[in-house]
């Protein structure tokens, strides 16, 4: 029999690595400005389509995307941002984003032309289950469309929570009305 914390690390390795197979064919599904974060057992793995113009001097041309060279160039500043302004919380404080996968999202079919927007994936380690949950979001493009993500928020498959964020509400508890 597998132990539980084996049993989590495979279905985490299974999940990363499927999402990297699959990124490219999965970055174009996700609709702009939208994102999910699904929780199950002790992780909420996250999916976040956010524009580029929320990561601030990562166009170095200034075209309003961005190209696969920028892309290459800042990856890792993106990805510290993501850390930084992508907060899910609990009662234990800021927990663990893992996994961090950034991809350009593809622009009429081609990953040639700039992105407009990037899909950020990642694993929130929790520190308990069953705790109530708050997520941040501080990653607001410079236009007005991007001035909002919706995010649906399902719990163990059976709760779903939707809600919105905006530069005036960067925080929403999660799944706070609803039986745990």
């Amino acid at each position: 029999m597998i132990k539980l914390t084996q049993k989590v690390f495979i279905v985490t390795t299974v999940f990363i690595i499927s999402l990297s197979y699959s990124l490219s064919s999965y970055a174009h599904m996700m609709v702009a400005q939208h994102g999910t974060i699904n929780i199950v057992d002790d992780g909420a793995f996250m999916v976040l389509s956010l524009p580029v113009s929320a990561f601030g001097d990562i166009d170095d041309n200034k075209d309003g995307g961005l190209s696969q060279e920028e892309f290459s160039r800042h990856k890792a500043n993106i990805i510290e941002q993501v850390s930084k302004k992508a907060v899910l919380t609990s009662e234990h404080g800021k927990q663990l984003l893992e996994g961090i996968i950034v991809s350009r999202v593809k622009e009429h079919g081609s990953l040639k032309q700039p992105s407009t927007q990037l899909i950020v994936m990642g694993r929130y380690q929790l520190s308990a289950t069953n705790e109530p949950l708050s997520f941040s979001l501080q990653l607001f493009g410079s236009q007005f469309i991007e001035q909002q993500i919706e995010i649906t928020a399902t719990k163990k498959g059976k709760l779903k929570h939707i809600f919105e964020l905006n530069p005036q509400t960067v925080i929403q508890p999660l799944f706070l009305q609803m039986p745990q």
